[in-house]
């Protein structure tokens, strides 16, 4: 087997200015980094605007909600300086500009309308929230916050694992139009804080993502592999992770390598041994 399930030189998933949990570093910055680190192609996935149905029920606080995505009046500032920076820089990277966008059962017609609204270059489907208590909440916030908001909320930290691959699974499957993103966002971004609190059997969701995978196929959809779980204190794993790629391999299921930067010192990171996982997998016999 070749290196045909992944393009080498590729970043698919990175954010900018525009996000308040990041870095204000200016996008260019990161342009400027991918091209030192031997990037060929770059995509801006930043996350767009949440459903106002969504703000109102998110129990943490409106300085929250400002700090997960942009706001309506930035996203056209934001396309905007991704063309002048995909212009400026076409002759030493492939810059694609596109979302990370959010899937949040019962409002797709909202994201279909964001989505119809602006022409992608690249895109991720990625699953952030859950119903929780006192309303929506957040799965990667803080590890207190998902063990209050959520395990207390379903009963069991098993339980919350269900809902939210259920969630992805509705995303898979969700009729959000003809500009849907074609990848499924960090696939296992519910492990963040499997260090704090995690299910008594360490397989316990093996054949929930197993499933997804067929799904994922079926689709004909990408997969995130996204590195930057691995340096996240409490999780310090690939989402996904290793088990999970090497039976997507097996599918046929195309693999984009993820940096998820938040900051410039985050573009490139893990992509070596991202690599190297890539070469190894090469190397088997499937």
């Amino acid at each position: 087997m070749g290196h045909e399930f992944f393009q080498k030189g590729r970043d698919g998933h990175t954010h900018t200015h525009f996000c308040k949990h990041g870095s204000e570093e200016n996008a260019e910055l990161y342009i400027i980094e991918a091209i030192k680190k031997g990037f060929q192609q770059y995509s801006f996935t930043e996350h767009p605007p949440l459903p106002f149905e969504l703000t109102q029920t998110i129990p943490n606080g409106q300085w929250l909600v400002d700090e997960l995505a942009m706001s309506m009046n930035e996203l056209k500032d934001y396309f905007k300086i991704g063309k002048e920076l995909k212009d400026k820089y076409q002759e030493k990277i492939d810059i694609l500009v596109g979302l990370e966008v959010d899937f949040i059962s019962g409002m797709e017609s909202f994201t279909r309308d964001l989505l119809d609204s602006h022409e992608l270059e690249d895109g991720l489907l990625s699953v952030h929230f859950l119903p929780g208590k006192d309303g929506w909440r957040c799965v990667d916030f803080s590890a207190e916050d998902f063990q209050d908001g959520l395990v207390k909320y379903y009963g069991s930290v098993e339980k919350v694992y269900d809902a939210y691959y259920e969630m992805v699974e509705e995303s898979i499957e969700a009729n959000l139009g003809p500009n849907k993103p074609s990848r499924i966002g960090h696939l296992t971004l519910i492990h963040k804080y499997q260090d704090f609190v995690r299910p008594k059997d360490p397989n316990y969701d093996r054949e929930h993502i197993t499933k997804i995978l067929s799904k994922v196929k079926q689709s004909g959809m990408e997969l995130d592999v996204n590195l930057a779980g691995l340096f996240q204190p409490m999780c310090k794993e690939i989402y996904p992770p290793i088990w999970v790629i090497e039976e997507a391999v097996k599918l046929g299921v195309p693999l984009v390598y993820g940096s998820d930067s938040h900051k410039v010192e985050h573009v490139g990171r893990g992509y070596d041994y991202f690599i190297e996982i890539m070469n190894q997998l090469a190397m088997k016999p499937f």
